[in-house]
């Protein structure tokens, strides 16, 4: 863990994950990002929009076997609503976890580098249905969107620009796997992970909303 402080307002700032270079300020919504022994100032980001997720940073869970903690968000518009990343730290765990959310589901995966995509994949070519080979693994294409990012908070790590659109990819595998296809870049970026319902996330420290039962968590009201 590191500290740190904001460049802009000098408010405390503390890293969790090794991985994360980049960081917003709750109080004046100042990203920064790590340059060698102090923190630089990048710019400001928007304010986030209210979309009725129980979750929020802080929160703690745990998923086959290990712990995670939420420490950072990025919030996308898509045309039928909101989509959120947020970006775990998991204990024991070298490799970064994301935890998907959009109306109620959820989606935990891991951001593959190495992933094999072919060459020639045009997600404007794509249709619903279409078998798409992920690293010798056969996908089908579910769903295709074009995504706004609205904002973001915490440590991320990598920074994000408000109002930047993207195509994004869903997939799901026979076996119930399930992967997206982030063209916000050159190379494409893909997640591969798994649905999950909300009570497998064994999810503690989360926002008290409308419909949330106390009894599917322990209910934090911000």
């Amino acid at each position: 863990m590191r500290q740190a402080s904001c460049p802009a307002c000098g408010a405390p700032l503390v890293f969790e994950n090794a991985h994360s270079l980049y960081t917003v300020c709750k109080y004046c919504r100042t990203m920064s990002v790590q340059a060698e022994e102090a923190l630089r100032e990048v710019g400001k980001v928007a304010a986030l929009v209210e979309d009725g997720s129980p979750l929020r940073l802080g929160a703690t869970g745990s998923i086959g076997g290990k712990t995670f903690k939420i420490i950072g968000r990025i919030q996308y518009r898509h045309p039928v609503g909101f989509w959120n990343e947020w970006f775990l730290v998991v204990n024991d765990d070298e490799e970064d976890a994301w935890l998907g959310e959009a109306s109620g589901q959820y989606y935990f995966t891991r951001l593959k580098k190495d992933a094999e995509l072919p060459e020639d994949l045009d997600p404007q070519k794509l249709q619903a249905g279409e078998a798409v080979p992920i690293s010798g693994q056969k996908f089908f294409v579910r769903d295709i969107q074009t995504t706004k990012v609205v904002s973001g908070e915490g440590e991320l790590p990598f920074p994000f620009e408000t109002g930047y659109e993207a195509t994004v990819v869903d997939c799901v595998s026979s076996d119930g796997d399930f992967a997206t296809l982030d063209f916000s870049e050159e190379k494409p970026l893909v997640f591969i992970g798994k649905p999950v319902n909300f009570r497998e996330l064994n999810l503690v420290h989360v926002r008290s909303v409308y419909g949330f039962k106390a009894t599917d968590a322990e209910p934090v009201t911000t």
